[in-house]
């Protein structure tokens, strides 16, 4: 059984009142159906009747998780979501897989039908809707520990690494974290590309070149404080993310700057506009601006 699905099982049996729901999504759930018995529906390839399901069940006490495909929650069932779980401010929470670069399934690219590079931009949009994204596995169940304290729904942008190989601070619930310290630049990331920029820091270090890396995990609500204290103490700022250039981190971190009149050096880092040539993430990634030596290269000759 792998670790996503241990610790689902774990809170079922812990709180009954948790319901794990997916449209025919089980890539992290296939060994624990039959052990979560009336705790489990698949609704099937109908996105939009699993956010209504799931909304149902909030409304009479239940916490629903619900899973699918990034792309197809969404955007198909944006206003399920959006009237179903923001309005009301039902807790729930909406887990979507294979998003960003990662828009492939077994190995096969499923082309742009699939691609959720808009998904942190729509569920922005939503009030009242929290929107965290997961570097691994192990900050995913962090957060699966903390659902008791949701007042409203939650989007899990979730990522499909499993554990990165780094030193990290305690999961504090709404903030976001410091995982390298240093000068001159500061890299701001979350997600699967989290690991992408720390591999570019090994890099870095090799050319003593100083930095820093936050993981900016928590994007909505966004965690100021350390917003704060990275304009404060970088003159120079870095961006990167799977995600198009509207919407995202980036568009945070421009809103930031432009309110409070800061004039920090910020560089970005993302799709642009763009649709990306599907593959395998590896793959996928040579064909954007995000592979790790075109990240290396610019921050670098960021001037």
């Amino acid at each position: 059984m792998e670790a996503y699905e241990s610790k689902i099982l774990e809170l079922v049996q812990k709180n009954k009142k948790i319901v794990v729901l997916t449209a025919e999504n089980r890539v992290s759930l296939r060994n624990i159906p039959e052990k979560l018995n009336d705790n489990f529906i698949d609704v099937g390839i109908s996105e939009q009747n699993l956010i209504g399901i799931g909304a149902g069940l909030a409304k009479l006490g239940f916490l629903p998780i619900m899973h699918g495909m990034s792309a197809f929650l969404t955007m198909r069932a944006f206003e399920f979501i959006r009237t179903d779980l923001g309005y009301p401010k039902l807790p729930s929470v909406v887990v979507g897989t294979f998003n960003g670069l990662s828009a492939t399934a077994n190995g096969t690219a499923n082309g742009p039908t699939h691609q959720a590079i808009e998904d942190i931009a729509l569920m922005r949009l939503v009030p009242n809707m929290t929107v965290i994204t997961p570097s691994d596995r192990s900050e995913t169940l962090q957060i699966l520990d903390n659902l008791q304290k949701l007042d409203g729904p939650m989007y899990m942008r979730d990522s499909n690494f499993e554990s990165i190989d780094i030193k990290r601070e305690p999961f504090v619930w709404g903030e976001n974290e410091c995982i390298i310290e240093g000068e001159n630049i500061a890299i701001l990331s979350y997600g699967t590309m989290l690991e992408i920029c720390l591999k570019v820091s090994k890099e870095l270090s090799k050319k003593s070149f100083s930095h820093a890396i936050y993981n900016m995990r928590f994007l909505k609500p966004m965690d100021y404080n350390l917003l704060d204290e990275i304009f404060d103490k970088f003159d120079k700022i870095a961006v990167v993310e799977d995600h198009i250039g509207i919407g995202g981190l980036s568009t945070i971190v421009k809103d930031y700057a432009w309110d409070n009149n800061k004039s920090n050096r910020i560089i970005f880092m993302n799709l642009g506009e763009n649709f990306f040539r599907p593959g395998n993430f590896n793959d996928a990634i040579q064909n954007t601006e995000l592979a790790q030596g075109k990240i290396l290269k610019k921050i670098i000759e960021f001037k």
